[in-house]
């Protein structure tokens, strides 16, 4: 407030000490962004086979180039070490996904499916005229459409995920083909400050030769990929060309010339990049994709929905028995599970529980990925885990059967008292197929327990003062249900 007190809410969440074990309650609310687990085979087979593999194929080129560049110079490493890891996050996720559905059957499971909703949909009349057309509907929609769909995916991996420039390079589209009229408006110098920001966050960590190698093995792979006739013209003809203008000439590329430009900006400046090779260039194929595919792919969505809203209600009218979940769709989700290992393949068992154990056996100093603080080391030599320890072992990470996508990450874990006992941060790679399909078997989020993050402020980052101010259940203090806490600490609150 404007005394500079930190607010107090009326309520704040209790922090579990308590132990854990195999079977505990879990449960997990965030807002994750979205899961398809209702797509038609049709639609599912379409990822499999063609969506999934190109967007993969195309990340791996691209990883293929920086990842033998970061190895040989530390600058780039340095440079690139972000972008390495945000491009193979998907990527690993998407083969993850791939690998899971094929191993699980997900075509014969929907197909065996749909078959069943068919059945029961020739039943009735009522029925048959209003959901048993549906499973064809949406097949014939998805092929029809599968060209739109494959060239917007393919336009995010080359636009946003491939050569560098392209995005950086629209950035300046503005100035160039709006300069009288933001000279008139005096927002002119504002924008050309702004870009003039960009273009030294840009070259920070920018290296043009990796960029080139990526845009020359990555074009030709965009263009197999989309039908010719929602490329941007000619693209096929003259991406080369265009690619050695763009790296020789473009002043937008030459971080000395671009803020020397940016400096005296002025109406010829404004034709200067409107001539630019890589403004055109990114021009070209930024409006390729919104003159060809976003508006027929916003109509495929459109009517894709209304179909899979039907397809959906016949599901709750024809089997009123069936388990059925909400898809995630970035709006708050709760989900709930246990704490549990996995054995997602014959031999291999995943136990449901990580130690600082495991972290010291992966420690190694000539590793940056792997290195660990003196502090750490000496902390865990004299097993200082405080009050954090549950028989003498200091857990690092737990496993659980919740149902979590992308978004879920920093989302509470909350046991049965309604105590946090965790933040989930991940899925194992098994488990990846679960936004399609989701295994109670196979599927297993992960999350940090909460006792090591305390240890970290408590212990390793020496901030005790930070633990008096939270409320800790241990096993002495634990008190009533999670009504009454909140109960409880609502009247504290008000009587302060």
């Amino acid at each position: 407030n404007e005394a500079n007190q930190p607010y107090k809410p009326e309520y704040s969440m209790p922090i579990s000490l308590l132990p854990k074990k195999q079977g505990d309650f879990t449960m997990i609310y965030g807002f994750p962004g979205a899961t398809d687990q209702h797509y038609s085979k049709t639609k599912l087979k379409f990822y499999i086979e063609k969506e999934r593999p190109t967007r993969i194929k195309m990340r791996e080129t691209t990883l293929n180039i920086i990842k033998p560049a970061m190895n040989n110079n530390d600058l780039i490493r340095i440079q690139y070490a972000s972008k390495q890891a945000r491009i193979a996050n998907a990527w690993k996720k998407w083969i993850g996904q791939i690998k899971g559905l094929k191993e699980l059957d997900a075509l014969g499971v929907k197909n065996k499916w749909e078959e069943e909703y068919l059945a029961k949909a020739a039943e009735k009349t009522e029925w048959k005229q209003k959901y048993y057309p549906i499973i064809k509907k949406l097949a014939d929609l998805q092929k029809a459409n599968g060209k739109y769909e494959m060239a917007r995916a393919v336009f995010i991996e080359y636009f946003y995920v491939g050569p560098e420039f392209i995005k950086y390079a629209i950035k300046f589209s503005n100035v160039a083909n709006n300069y009288e009229k933001l000279s008139a408006d005096g927002k002119l110098q504002d924008e050309v400050n702004k870009l003039k920001e960009q273009a030294k966050s840009f070259f920070k960590n920018y290296n043009k030769s990796i960029d080139q190698k990526i845009f020359k093995a990555l074009t030709p792979l965009y263009i197999k990929a989309v039908d010719q006739e929602l490329l941007p013209i000619n693209l096929a003809e003259t991406w080369q060309k265009d690619g050695d203008l763009i790296y020789s000439k473009s002043v937008i590329l030459d971080s000395t010339k671009i803020q020397t430009l940016l400096d005296k900006f002025s109406k010829k400046s404004a034709k200067k990049l409107l001539n630019d090779p890589a403004l055109r260039y990114a021009t070209s194929i930024y409006k390729g994709y919104f003159n060809n595919v976003a508006k027929p792919y916003s109509d495929f969505h459109k009517e894709e929905t209304a179909l899979n809203k039907l397809y959906l209600k016949g599901i709750f009218k024809m089997f009123p028995n069936k388990k059925v979940w909400p898809d995630a769709n970035s709006t708050m989700r709760i989900t709930y599970g246990k704490i549990e290992g996995s054995s997602p393949y014959d031999g291999m068992t995943y136990t449901h529980y990580t130690t600082i154990d495991g972290i010291m056996q992966k420690y190694d100093p000539t590793n940056p990925d792997f290195q660990l603080t003196d502090r750490f080391i000496e902390l865990y030599n004299k097993k200082e885990f405080g009050p954090y320890m549950q028989n003498n072992e200091l857990w690092v990470c737990f496993s659980a059967s919740n149902h979590t996508t992308g978004g879920n990450s920093g989302s509470p874990v909350i046991d049965a008292n309604g105590y946090l006992m965790g933040i989930n941060f991940d899925r194992s790679w098994e488990s990846t197929m679960s936004d399609f399909m989701f295994s109670e078997k196979r599927c297993r989020n992960i999350a940090v327990d909460i006792r090591y993050v305390l240890w970290v402020i408590d212990k390793y980052g020496d901030a005790h003062h930070l633990i008096e101010e939270m409320k800790l259940i241990t096993e002495e203090k634990q008190t009533g249900s999670l009504r009454e806490n909140i109960k409880t600490q609502s009247v504290r609150t008000l009587q302060d």
